[in-house]
C-alpha cells in the first residue's frame, strides 16, 4: 500500500472513515524479511492539519527491546540539535527534502568549550531522504559531545536520534528535540514539566545554545508539594554537586549536560525543572533525557522537551490493562502549575470514535507543584481496553506531558513521549512529515494522529516513500 486516505479528528485507524473527532491508528505489518526504510507524509485535503506520532518498536531476540515515539514535524531551514559519539552511545540524523528540486544543506560541530570545527555540506536531491550516523559521511564526526547545526538552502523535515547499545547488547533509539533556528527566545523562566530521579531512575538535562553568544542562567529541580503547601527547590546531586540551586554558562553554539545520581537504593523524587536565564541572557533549548535501569542494565530512555504553558491541552492515550505485567500498554500524565497559587487540574476523556465518555476528573495542583498520575487513575470505573482523547484544562496557566507506557515480555518498563497540543494554538493547513518509517527485520511503525483543536475536523492523505522519493509499497494493518 503506497498511501492510506484518512478522516480523522482526534484519532486514526487506517481504513475506516470517521464521522467525528477520532484518532486513527494505522500500523505497518513487520516481518523479518531485510529491513525497509521511508519517510511518510501527511497532507491535510481542504481542511487543518491533526498532530501525529510515529511510535517504532524494535523486537531484538523475540523481546520488544525499544520503542520510540516520533512526532510528525513541519519543515525548517536551520536547527541546531545536542549532538554526542562515544563508545556506547551515538547521533544519526535524518534529513527529508520535501521540494522538488535539490537542496544544499551546510552543517558543522560545536564542542562543549564552544569549539567549532567540521563545516561541509552536501546536496539532497529533491522528495529524498538522507538518514546516516554522524561519524558517518557525508558528517564524518569524531568522538565527541556538544552540537550540530545546519543552514538549507529551501525548508527541510528532520528528526534527531540518540541511539544506546545497553549493557545487554541492545541497540535502544530516541528522537531528540531540534531547535528552530532563529530559536524563539525566551528571556523567562522555561519549565520542564517532569523529572524523575532515584530507584533506579535518572534524569539528564541538555541545554542547548541556539544563539552565537554565551548565555547563563539557574537550573532548580521543584518537588511536587501539598495540597496546602507550595513546592520549592528540592537538593539533589547534580554532575557531583548536591545543591538546590545550580547556575550555568554556556558558550555560544555549544551545549551542557547536567545530570542526577540515580543512585539505586535513593527514595525515588518526582517533580519540575525550571531554568531560568540571568539578566540580559536567553534561555537555552532545554530536554530532558530520562533513564531507567534495573539490575544494572538501561532497559529504557526517553526524551522530554519543553513547551509553552497554557490553560488547555489535548493528548491521545491508551490503556489495556491497569495491571504492571508483560503487555501492558498504559498512558502517563504529569501536570506542572505555573503559578505560585494553587490550581484544580481538570480531565475529560473522548473515545476512539469521537464521542463524550460522560468521564471527568479533577486534581489539585499545588503552587509552582506537580503531579503525575495514570489515566485508570484518574478514572478508575474506565472501562478497559481504552484509546481515545485527553482533555486536561485549568483557569491558571499548566505545563502538561503526556507518556506512553509498556511492558515488555520480560515484564521491563519502556517509554515513550506522546504530543500534547495546546487548543489555543492557530491551526494550520501545512503538510506534516514523518523523517523515519522503519519496517521489517524486527520494526514496525505505528502513526497515531488526533485532532489537537476543539472542534477539529480533518481529512487528507497518508504516503509512503522509499530514501530515492519513489513510491514505497508497504502492508498496513
Amino acid at each position: 500500500m503506497r498511501s492510506v486516505v484518512l478522516c480523522f479528528i482526534a484519532i486514526l485507524t487506517a481504513r475506516t472513515r470517521a464521522q467525528a473527532q477520532t484518532v486513527t491508528s494505522p500500523e505497518t505489518a513487520g516481518g523479518n524479511a531485510p529491513i525497509v526504510v521511508g519517510y511518510a507524509r501527511v497532507e491535510p485535503s481542504a481542511s487543518t492539519t491533526p498532530a501525529g506520532l510515529a511510535i517504532v518498536d524494535s523486537r531484538q531476540n523475540g523481546v520488544l527491546a525499544g520503542e520510540a515515539g516520533i512526532a510528525g514535524t513541519s519543515t525548517l531551514v536551520s536547527g541546531r540539535t545536542y549532538a554526542e559519539i562515544s563508545g556506547s552511545v551515538n547521533t544519526a540524523i535524518a534529513f527529508e527534502n520535501p521540494n522538488g528540486s535539490s537542496v544544499t544543506i551546510s552543517f558543522s560541530f560545536t564542542d562543549q568549550n564552544g569549539n567549532n570545527f567540521g563545516q561541509r555540506s552536501f546536496v539532497l536531491d529533491g522528495n529524498q531522504l538522507a538518514a546516516k550516523f554522524l561519524n558517518e559521511a557525508p558528517f564524518s564526526a569524531p568522538r565527541f559531545a556538544g552540537t550540530f547545526s545546519f543552514d538549507a538552502t529551501a525548508p527541510v523535515a528532520a528528526v534527531a536520534l540518540r541511539t544506546f547499545v545497553n549493557e545487554r547488547g541492545e541497540f535502544l533509539f530516541i528522537p531528540q528535540t531540534i531547535a528552530s533556528i532563529p530559536d524563539p527566545f525566551s528571556t523567562g523562566t522555561v519549565v520542564m514539566g517532569h523529572f524523575v530521579d532515584g530507584a533506579g531512575w535518572k534524569t539528564r538535562l541538555n541545554l542547548v545554545n541556539t544563539t552565537d553568544v554565551q548565555i547563563s542562567g539557574t537550573v532548580q529541580f521543584f518537588g511536587e508539594g501539598t495540597p496546602d503547601t507550595a513546592a520549592v527547590p528540592v537538593n539533589l546531586n547534580l554532575n557531583g554537586q548536591v545543591a538546590n540551586s545550580f547556575p550555568y554558562s554556556i558558550p555560544g553554539r555549544a551545549s551542557l549536560k547536567l545530570e542526577t545520581l540515580g543512585a539505586v537504593t535513593a527514595a525515588i523524587q518526582l517533580g519540575s525543572v525550571r531554568i531560568t536565564p540571568d539578566s540580559g541572557s536567553t534561555a537555552p533549548s532545554v530536554s530532558a533525557l530520562l533513564s531507567l535501569s534495573r539490575n544494572g542494565i538501561t532497559v529504557s530512555q526517553v526524551t522530554l522537551r519543553t513547551q509553552p504553558a497554557g490553560l488547555a491541552f489535548r493528548t491521545y492515550v491508551e490503556v489495556n490493562s491497569s495491571a504492571a505485567t508483560a503487555g501492558t500498554i498504559q498512558s502517563g500524565i504529569a501536570i506542572t502549575n505555573n503559578s505560585v497559587a494553587s490550581t484544580t487540574v481538570n480531565f475529560e476523556l473522548t473515545s476512539l470514535d469521537g464521542t463524550n465518555t460522560g468521564l471527568t476528573a479533577g486534581l489539585v495542583v499545588p503552587g509552582s507543584g506537580h503531579v503525575s498520575k495514570f489515566v485508570h487513575e484518574l478514572f478508575p470505573t474506565l472501562s478497559l481496553p481504552f484509546r481515545g482523547i485527553l482533555r486536561v484544562s485549568s483557569t491558571t496557566s499548566i505545563v502538561v506531558v503526556s507518556l506512553r507506557l509498556r511492558y515488555n515480555e520480560r515484564g521491563e518498563l519502556l517509554m515513550t513521549p506522546v504530543p500534547v497540543t495546546n487548543e489555543g494554538t492557530p491551526s494550520t493547513t501545512a503538510e506534516i512529515v514523518f523523517p523515519i518509517v522503519v519496517d521489517r527485520a524486527g520494526f514496525t511503525t505505528q502513526f497515531v494522529l488526533f485532532s489537537g483543536i476543539t472542534g477539529q475536523r480533518t481529512a487528507g492523505t497518508m504516503e509512503f516513500f522509499g530514501p530515492d522519493g519513489q513510491p514505497m509499497n508497504l502492508t498496513i494493518r
